[in-house]
């Protein structure tokens, strides 16, 4: 018995066991055991599986907090109804009932797209809401629809739909088996990995330095994976794509370009060649910051390298040319020979097929542009608008107003795009707004009815949207650790309660529509199984218990190593992969899938693709301008402790030196008199905030730095820890207009700012510069 548990056993009589659970707070879906004393109902505590196939023990810092997070009095555990200002308890009849009126009236008041859908990152981390999002968002037949996606990787969807012609042809760096990896605007051994599901990444990079490997990194900070790195490349904001030129350029005109079993599949291999030509490493290395012997070099080493590749994210996507820049990556992988193949930039099979944003061409017909945003004609992006234009389609009045608004699982009031708090009076103006959350935070506070998830115990678990990102072909099923609390609902039960509500039918039968609905898209996307079977069979072999357990069998069956509903008689089900209760693991990537990732109408990989290709003058603009006489922001710093928005009310997450700082070189800092720990003001054309500064030569001169996800200081919320931890809201500082043009990525990276030193006037003593007083 360990210390925790025997403590506990003093405390009276225990019934203590241990599950074995998937962490939720990342996209790693890391395994762990979870020792829960099922008489209290409580966590006892949290460690790593090593027998996880894919994780094998390891776990960060955050994996811990679920005790926390099961235990914070502000989670919320009944729905929530907004009276006369105030929030108030509420059943879940009455609660589903309020809103399903409510969307029934402002749909009938304004036409269907009166009311605008957003989910966040945090949908695809637990099976529920990745699930049945899909038949609600059926049910509401809007076109309004929004997502953290168009925040953080639009540029990157825009580009595997005109390279490869599917929006979900998305490769992932195949870690384990590289021996040259080029890292840009992304810091694993932080964010734990971002489109790319390999947990204990730097532990990974590690054993590729000890195998003889190299790890670069193109980043204008010296982010914690860059200090570990072989080489850091300190490059300009927004210059990431410039650079990429030069290397293209060096590729071309030194005869490196060997694309090798890619050879038959490229199209515009001599566009992209003439193109680069006009980017040598001298025209680029001032804009960029980067030496043209430096980008020969890397040129040079990346083509001479057995298994090589070059892998962006965040950093590489919320910037003016991240669309430029993810499609030059993936161009060097291919025409390097790179992409596809063991040890380069390759497509995840998973053990099943991948229908979140995994539309494609059908036909000649793209999932692009077929509706625009009312107000400026902007084109939808596999089913979405991006987040960019929310904000105007609830200020400008006329036909087609939205005014109502759902969000799930996500924050946009800290997250997108907020210049002066611009969305947040946009919220304030809606007549309905309705939020999928277990907080009461600086978006939700504007809702009238709040639908919380249960605990993450009280329900079964299972890897779902990130499949499509895995190293490995990995599959883990954990079910319910305990029963739901008094109050919950499981979130099955919520979204068809909802749904049935607006269509009028039982919530039994919205059950059936979701799971119908499943085997369709299935279907839509090309899955051979489900077109070789009716729905009548599958709905036969998966049984008649209703839940999101039914719609993973019926996954796993019709996936490459499922059952195929009887085909395939020893094949994988839901039954046998629980009786593998740490996981299972077919083998790592393979290589030779372009065939399957080829959307477009020709079947070929497209180098020149025109969309992105026509921002290219804009490029050369921004390359002729120079660097600016000012400071350039770049926000989005992660630390392993922290994930976007919704951790900072977990004690053991927030605690110790304050982590919302804003990152200055001291050169910069000495010219405008500013020293360690002094509170400055940061201005920008859209808006201004106050925050501590943090001198430190780990950032590139001209540049200084915020975190993503703080500003808890906003009136209304239920978020004591994250009060006191308040930190600033970065995003205030960001323009709704500021965006990359192919894709209306946000861009939140090389902002022009202003920085002066503020003058403190004490109100009270606190540690969070956002309750100081200040005057210039």
């Amino acid at each position: 018995m360990d210390m925790a548990t025997a403590k506990h056993a003093e405390q009276g009589n225990s019934d203590v066991r241990n599950h074995l659970r998937l962490c939720p707070f990342c996209e790693q879906n890391c395994g762990t055991v979870v020792k829960f004393d099922h008489k209290a109902k409580r966590i006892i505590s949290i460690r790593g599986d090593k027998d996880d196939p894919l994780s094998k023990g390891y776990i960060c810092a955050k994996a811990y907090a679920q005790k926390e997070l099961s235990d914070d009095p502000d989670r919320l555990r009944t729905p929530m109804i907004k009276r006369n200002g105030v929030f108030e308890e509420a059943t879940w009849p009455e609660a589903l009932d309020f809103a399903a009126e409510r969307i029934k009236d402002i749909q009938t008041k304004y036409g269907k797209s009166g009311i605008a859908f957003y989910f966040g990152n945090v949908i695809s981390h637990v099976p529920g809401p990745s699930l049945y999002a899909a038949p609600l968002l059926t049910a509401l037949e809007t076109t309004q629809l929004y997502s953290s996606s168009s925040i953080d990787h639009f540029a990157q969807i825009l580009a595997a739909l005109e390279m490869f012609g599917g929006c979900g042809s998305i490769a992932v760096p195949d870690v384990d088996r590289i021996d040259y990896f080029v890292l840009v605007g992304t810091n694993p051994s932080q964010s734990n990995g971002s489109l790319l599901t390999a947990p204990g990444v730097q532990d990974r990079l590690d054993a590729m330095r000890k195998r003889g490997g190299k790890v670069i990194v193109i980043d204008p900070r010296a982010s914690e994976t860059a200090q570990a790195a072989d080489w850091h490349l300190p490059v300009r904001p927004n210059g990431d794509a410039a650079l990429l030129f030069g290397v293209l350029h060096t590729l071309f005109a030194e005869s490196l370009i060997n694309p090798g079993h890619l050879v038959d599949k490229l199209t515009g291999l001599d566009e992209l060649r003439q193109l680069a030509k006009g980017f040598p490493p001298e025209l680029v290395a001032s804009s960029c910051g980067i030496s043209a012997d430096d980008i020969r070099k890397l040129a040079r080493e990346f083509a001479a390298a057995k298994k090589a590749c070059i892998y962006g994210r965040v950093g590489s996507t919320v910037q003016r040319f991240g669309s430029i820049a993810n499609w030059l990556m993936w161009a060097i992988n291919a025409v390097t020979g790179n992409l596809d193949r063991e040890g380069g930039f390759m497509f995840p099979r998973g053990v099943f097929d991948n229908i979140f944003q995994a539309e494609h061409y059908q036909g000649d017909a793209a999932p692009y542009n077929r509706w625009q945003s009312r107000v400026r004609g902007i084109p939808e992006l596999c089913s979405q608008l991006p987040a960019s234009v929310l904000v105007e389609e609830i200020e400008v009045p006329g036909e087609g107003q939205v005014k109502a608004l759902i969000t799930m699982c996500g924050n946009p009031a800290v997250s997108a795009q907020n210049g002066s708090g611009r969305l947040t009076r946009a919220f304030e103006s809606l007549e309905f707004m309705m939020s999928f959350d277990i907080y009461i935070n600086e978006t939700t506070r504007h809702a009238d009815v709040i639908l919380p998830s249960p605990d993450h115990m009280e329900h079964s678990d299972f890897m779902v949207f990130y499949i499509a990102f895995c190293v490995r072909d990995y599959l883990r099923y954990c079910p319910p650790v305990t029963d739901l609390s008094p109050g919950a609902m499981q979130d099955s039960d919520i979204f068809n309660g909802l749904v049935a509500r607006l269509l009028g039918i039982t919530p039994e039968e919205a059950d059936e529509r979701a799971l119908h609905l499943l085997y369709d898209q299935l279907k839509g996307h090309g899955n051979p199984v489900c077109n070789a079977v009716d729905y009548e069979q599958v709905r036969r072999m998966v049984g008649d218990e209703p839940g999101q357990d039914r719609m993973l069998d019926l996954f796993i069956r019709s996936g490459h190593y499922g059952d195929h509903f009887g085909a395939r008689p020893d094949g994988l089900t839901l039954e046998r992969l629980k009786a593998h209760p740490h996981g299972v693991d077919f083998g790592p990537m393979v290589g030779g899938r372009i065939e399957e990732m080829l959307h477009l109408p020709d079947k070929k990989i497209n180098l020149m693709p025109p969309i992105i290709a026509a921002d290219v003058p804009h490029l050369r603009e921004w390359i002729a301008v120079g660097p600016p006489q000012g400071l350039e922001l770049i926000s989005g710093r992660r630390h392993v402790r922290s994930a976007n928005s919704w951790m900072h009310n977990l004690h053991v997450l927030v605690k110790g030196k304050d982590r919302c700082t804003l990152v200055i070189h001291p050169r910069d800092a000495q010219s405008r008199g500013i020293t360690e720990g002094d509170i400055v003001e940061v201005r920008s054309r859209a808006g201004k905030v106050q925050v501590r500064a943090a001198v430190s030569e780990d950032i590139r001169p001209g540049v200084v730095s915020l975190p993503h996800g703080w500003g808890h200081d906003e009136p209304g919320t239920r978020m004591n820890v994250a009060r006191e931890h308040a930190g600033v809201n970065a995003n205030l500082l960001v323009d709704a207009d500021f965006v990359d043009r192919p894709s209306n990525n946000a861009v939140f990276n090389g902002i022009p700012v202003e920085v002066t030193l503020m003058t403190i006037v004490a109100v009270e003593s606190s540690e969070d510069p956002s309750v100081m007083g200040a005057m210039q």
